[in-house]
């Protein structure tokens, strides 16, 4: 017992968050994932007196969105299928809106850039922007995963099953993150658009992967449901 101890000691191996940069540049001409800028620090005017769009806040959305915030982490949809206005854009302005007036938050926000592509396509969009972006969030260095290979990179940027395949297993690969005590929100925009009779089942299980990420890292998971159309900016 003790020497298979120090034999795992022994083998142990890690990984530097640089090196995990390197292999997320791999899937950036493939997909265009969404900027850190874009998924962090977009204030869209809130820190220069901007406010919330009136329409949205009498409609209870602001203040239903606040209290989801306000109690312990949660997952929740905010989702205007057959109501008069957008969750999409309610959903991007109330993390612009969080990220003015919350110094002590993280907020992270994706969205697929073309919304008008094949329901994988844009799953694979969702993936390269995911793992952008969480691997900003990665310790200096960690516990190396076999799965945070550049095959699996590579597969990804190939798209199709095999990329999808290879995209939860990135995700699921990647570290606890490094938040140093901050209060965590990740947005996830347009995975309704994803999810058709071919894909629902790697849709149910990028859920199931979010929902453990968020749980592990005691934060909030909001989703967004987005309408079919072309590429939008947010």
């Amino acid at each position: 017992m003790v020497r298979s101890i120090f034999k795992n000691t022994l083998t142990r191996s890690t990984m530097k968050r640089s090196d995990l940069f390197k292999l997320t540049k791999l899937i950036d001409s493939a997909f265009l994932p969404i900027s850190y800028f874009e998924a962090f620090e977009d204030k869209r005017g809130y820190n220069i007196g901007k406010e919330f769009p009136l329409d949205l806040y009498k409609r209870g959305i602001q203040r239903t969105l606040d209290n989801h915030w306000t109690h312990p982490p949660s997952i929740y949809t905010l989702d205007d299928h057959n109501f008069n206005f957008s969750a999409r854009i309610a959903g991007c302005e109330w993390a612009a809106l969080l990220r003015a007036r919350d110094p002590n938050a993280i907020i992270l926000r994706v969205w697929p850039r073309d919304r008008i592509a094949g329901a994988p396509h844009i799953l694979c969009q969702l993936f390269s922007s995911l793992i952008r972006n969480f691997a900003t969030l990665a310790p200096a260095e960690f516990d190396k995963d076999p799965d945070l290979s550049k095959r699996n990179f590579e597969l990804l940027v190939q798209g199709g099953t095999q990329g999808i395949h290879a995209g939860l297993k990135i995700l699921e690969a990647l570290p606890p993150f490094d938040l140093g005590n901050k209060k965590l929100l990740i947005v996830v925009d347009g995975l309704n658009l994803a999810e058709v009779d071919s894909t629902a089942d790697y849709v149910k299980q990028l859920r199931v992967v979010l929902g453990e990420k968020a749980t592990r890292n005691r934060g909030h998971l909001l989703y967004t449901t987005a309408k079919q159309g072309r590429s939008y900016p947010s």
